[in-house]
């Protein structure tokens, strides 16, 4: 299992949800197989995003659609985002607790 991290500075959490829940990089199609959306408990617009992917392919070519049709809009980081996002792929090397397989 491989798990793309996200991190975002957003301006506002709730306009950023709005277009979040739009999938506008299509993650349901680009075979994400969970999806889980936290805020920092302290800042409630540090957003981060944890996307499981059962290849490191896929995680990759997600990540760079992303890049390229969704981060590199003006909109999108002038409007939503204080700073460019920050994400990178880890492997799953071990798992315990609830849900381990």
């Amino acid at each position: 299992m491989f798990t793309l991290q996200i991190s975002y500075l957003v301006r506002e959490y709730e306009a950023f949800k709005k277009v979040f829940d739009t999938d506008p990089a299509g993650r349901a199609a680009s075979g994400a197989r969970s999806v889980r959306l936290f805020r920092d408990t302290e800042d409630q617009n540090s957003v981060a995003v944890l996307l499981d992917f059962d290849t490191k392919d896929a995680a990759n070519a997600f990540l760079a659609r992303l890049r390229s049709e969704v981060w590199d809009k003006p909109e999108v980081i002038g409007q939503l985002m204080t700073g460019s996002p920050t994400a990178r792929i880890l492997e799953e090397t071990a798992r315990e607790g609830q849900g381990a397989g």
